[in-house]
């Protein structure tokens, strides 16, 4: 069976998706729609698929039996409503959104629909992630420490990440990808509360306008505790996990976990690529018709971005926030 799939957004992480799903068999790039048409050109030249400008034209000019939407935050006019009236299947580049209200609308149409949908939390599908997983099932969990630590990307010139209101900011854009897999390993999150530090960056880049370092404080369901540092103001990328228990420390970062147990200490590395395994559960569960593969669905998605969002309304309001979903 050949899954004939459509892209929406065909920049940097659109075409990360498409070399993999390249090397999936059974699997034919026909379509490719970005606002900018020599990537959506250059895409289709290079799959030998046809380029498109508007995503609605491109849906009823194609036969499409799944669809990527890699467009930045700011970007969602309509594509997930578009894929939910034609019940074609999405994957979801993270955040899924940034406005909170019209994000649970869309996760209520998906459900009316049982359509199959995957939410790009690529960090799921790491093998040492899993195994994290079970180790600390086995322990007495009480606090989980979060970071990640970056340089403003693109050197100031990639306006929409720095911009408020296009990104939402390095926690909701950036740092999502720590929230969810501290969710994924820890449990659900009940409430939070954060702090932000500004004035460094926004007089170094003209239209910088969000935080240079924001620090959130999390309290889980299950009464684990836990913080997530991020910020701008670093020269180059680092970002890990710590999972702390009795007479236990957990480490994850980039591909390879810790467990230090004091007079033991073992180290864990995965050699996959955790895009590639990313796509394969999408494209074998919409080949099934079955989610049971995805890690990380719409409405999953949902509760990190939910956290994400909660955590700026906390320094809004300087106070502690509660989540709902």
């Amino acid at each position: 069976m050949e899954i004939k799939i459509g892209f929406i957004g065909c920049g940097g992480i659109g075409k990360a998706h498409m070399m993999r799903l390249s090397k999936i068999e059974n699997v034919k790039l026909v379509a490719f729609c970005d606002l900018e048409e020599n990537l959506a050109k250059e895409c289709a030249n290079l799959y030998n698929g046809n380029p498109y400008t508007d995503f609605r034209r491109m849906f009823d000019n194609e036969k499409i039996d799944a669809c990527y939407i890699c467009v930045p935050p700011f970007a969602h006019i309509g594509q997930e409503e578009e894929c939910i009236e034609r019940n074609i299947p999405f994957f979801i580049e993270k955040p899924i959104h940034l406005d909170l209200n019209k994000a649970k609308e869309i996760a209520k149409k998906i459900e009316e629909k049982k359509l199959i949908t995957s939410v790009g939390y690529v960090l799921r599908y790491f093998d040492i992630v899993e195994q994290l997983k079970e180790k600390t099932k086995e322990e007495k969990i009480g606090l989980v420490r979060g970071k990640y630590y970056g340089e403003v990307p693109g050197e100031g010139k990639k306006l929409w990440i720095i911009r408020k209101d296009m990104s939402g900011g390095q926690l909701i854009e950036q740092a999502t990808h720590i929230v969810d897999l501290m969710r994924y390993l820890c449990g659900e999150i009940e409430e939070v509360f954060a702090y932000k530090f500004e004035g460094i960056n926004n007089k170094i880049y003209p239209e910088y306008n969000v935080e240079d370092a924001l620090t959130l404080t999390m309290k889980f369901k299950n009464g684990i505790i836990g913080n997530l540092s991020c910020t701008w103001l670093w020269k180059g990328y680092d970002s890990e996990i710590e999972i702390i228990g009795k007479n236990v420390l957990f480490t994850y970062k980039g591909n390879g976990i810790t467990i230090n147990k004091g007079s033991k200490v073992e180290h864990y590395f995965s050699k996959i690529d955790p895009m590639y395994e990313e796509d394969v559960a999408f494209i074998k569960s919409v080949k099934e018709n079955n989610p049971k593969y995805i890690k990380s669905n719409y409405n999953d998605g949902l509760k990190t971005l939910e956290v994400t969002l909660k955590g700026h309304e906390s320094i809004e309001k300087n106070q502690p926030i509660k989540i709902t979903s």
